[in-house]
């Protein structure tokens, strides 16, 4: 059987690492598309560093191993070993000012020795790493506050509402919306009334999808966009992606609608978060902190952009919800447990229903509907109170009429009695009732 090629030239697919250029080996051992976007904007930061500012990164990754190997080996690594030395020192410095965290100098410690391990430069990294200062492990920002998510969601893009609601909501990754599809919400109805919705979504960490959920909220929120989006001739289908480029909605010259709305181009997880920093920068919600003297592990913002909405999720579900359960909603790695705790759907469901009203951004319309509630469950009271009243009021009537029947009866026996006794006897048996109390 012969193949359609006779050589991988051919084929334009490159077969060995060996023979691809210093910059491309370097591109090779990144595998995720937030490690090819950060990690060459951060060597770039150590070339700069070292003086190497040809041109594009691609350049610059290439000049700088030319200049390793224009020297012989010893010369070059000891010049590498003092290089990296005094830019780590400078980054130490920097983190004690306040200006960057601890974490930042380990994300540029990262690259350099990702590119140096995949061109065989040969480096003693443990007397490099050794001398990087060390903080704490955890971030030290917050969550957005409700206030602020609720101003941002009233930024003039609409898909920033839909963004902001599904990610608060379901405590998404901001690279799973690369995969969203309207296919992946499935709705759940009790009673004829929507409850929440169920959220297929693809883990790009681990490469498996797993299950979470969404508020009614954010559920209408994205089913609103899609309806607005297919009014405008674009058809919609489980496969049609939720977030997309905008496109024009009249032609300014002949001020009628335009088709560009039928050809919709995915936005990118890039995309996404550029949309989100952008809004909360408009919205006046998001500025830079100024570093208070002597702060340690300094962040220049309160809050990540678009990190901050699963944090938020986390934050809030973990109020009412059990800690494994949030966990599996974020697709957190939970170790050996997670093998052998299988909890039942609606057991979850029902975990997941606790935090809804924690996870609602707009609580007007919730509010109302206890309140409806409320005053129906008063309104009950009320009834079953003046029922029992009525009730009690009608067996006092028939008490009292009762009670008249045996007097009157009386009162005719009485009478018959007294028709055949003199005036005498009248008077003392008149006398007999009065001391006796049947006649007052």
């Amino acid at each position: 059987m012969s193949l359609p090629f006779s050589s991988s030239d051919e084929l334009n697919v490159v077969t060995s690492p060996s023979s691809l250029s210093p910059y491309e080996k370097f591109m090779y051992a990144l595998n995720s598309k937030e490690s090819k976007r950060q990690y060459p904007k951060r060597l770039q930061i150590f070339l700069d560093f070292v003086n190497i500012k040809s041109g594009s990164i691609e350049k610059n990754c290439n000049l700088f191993y030319e200049t390793f190997i224009g020297k012989n080996e010893k010369d070059s690594i000891s010049w590498l070993e003092n290089e990296l030395f005094k830019f780590f020192t400078l980054q130490n410095q920097r983190a004690e000012r306040g200006e960057i965290s601890t974490s930042t100098i380990k994300n540029y410690f990262k690259p350099i020795k990702r590119f140096c391990d995949m061109n065989r430069i040969n480096i003693n990294w443990k007397i490099i790493s050794r001398g990087i200062k060390k903080g704490i492990r955890y971030s030290n920002d917050r969550p957005p506050t409700i206030e602020e998510i609720r101003k941002l969601i009233q930024y003039p893009d609409r898909r920033v509402k839909v963004i902001a609601l599904v990610m608060l909501s379901s405590g998404i990754r901001v690279s799973s919306w690369s995969y969203l599809t309207w296919g992946d919400f499935t709705p759940i109805y009790k009673d004829g009334k929507l409850v929440d919705a169920k959220l297929r979504v693809f883990n790009t960490k681990t490469r498996i999808s797993y299950d979470t959920y969404v508020t009614p909220e954010a559920y209408e929120s994205v089913k609103g966009w899609m309806d607005f989006r297919e009014s405008f001739g674009e058809k919609i289908g489980p496969d049609s992606c939720i977030i997309r480029n905008l496109w024009q909605i009249k032609s300014q010259r002949y001020a009628n609608y335009v088709g560009l709305a039928k050809h919709p181009k995915r936005l990118s997880a890039t995309g996404i978060r550029v949309l989100i920093n952008d809004a909360w920068k408009i919205q006046g919600l998001r500025e830079e902190r100024t570093p208070r003297e002597g702060e340690f592990n300094f962040r220049k913002y309160d809050f990540k952009s678009v990190h901050g909405f699963r944090k938020f999720f986390e934050t809030e579900c973990q109020k009412v919800m059990r800690e494994l359960i949030v966990s599996m909603l974020m697709s957190h790695d939970t170790g050996i447990v997670q093998h052998y705790l299988r909890p039942k759907e609606e057991d979850v469901l029902s975990e997941y229903q606790k935090a809804i009203p924690l996870l609602t951004v707009d609580n007007d319309e919730n509010a109302l509907d206890e309140k409806i509630k409320e005053l129906d469950e008063q309104n009950k009271t009320s009834i079953y109170v003046l029922r029992g009243k009525m009730e009690e009021k009608d067996e006092k009537v028939k008490e009292l009429e009762a009670r008249y029947q045996d007097m009157n009866n009386m009162l005719q026996n009485l009478l018959k009695s007294i028709s055949s006794v003199d005036e005498s006897g009248k008077q003392i048996m008149a006398k007999q009732l009065i001391e006796s109390g049947t006649f007052n």
